[in-house]
């Protein structure tokens, strides 16, 4: 399946090229953009559909896995608790 970023980014090259206020045709860019859904459509459709009634699997993270998020988090925290304060980032707080 074409990535919509890919669609969006075709589509506004033909508008670019083609539209009325920079000296296209009306006509001309009706055309283009309706081929350009029809490409599109065709290449919709050859993708097989989903399963209705399947969820993709999620694995939930282990113990192991959990600990070693929390570690590294903690980490993270005591990290920027020491960096100066002009630093982007720090936890340090004004004086009140």
């Amino acid at each position: 399946m074409p990535v919509p970023s890919e669609y969006a980014a075709r589509r506004r090259a033909l508008i670019r090229r083609h539209h009325p206020d920079v000296g296209g045709d009306a006509d001309v860019l009706a055309a283009e953009l309706e081929a350009l859904d029809r490409e599109f459509a065709e290449r919709r459709a050859m993708v097989p559909p989903r399963v209705v009634g399947t969820a993709p699997i999620r694995v939930r993270p282990t113990g192991r896995v959990r600990r070693m998020r929390r570690s590294a988090g903690r980490a993270v925290t005591r990290l920027r608790a020491r960096l100066p304060r002009s630093v982007p980032g720090s936890r340090r707080y004004f004086e009140i």
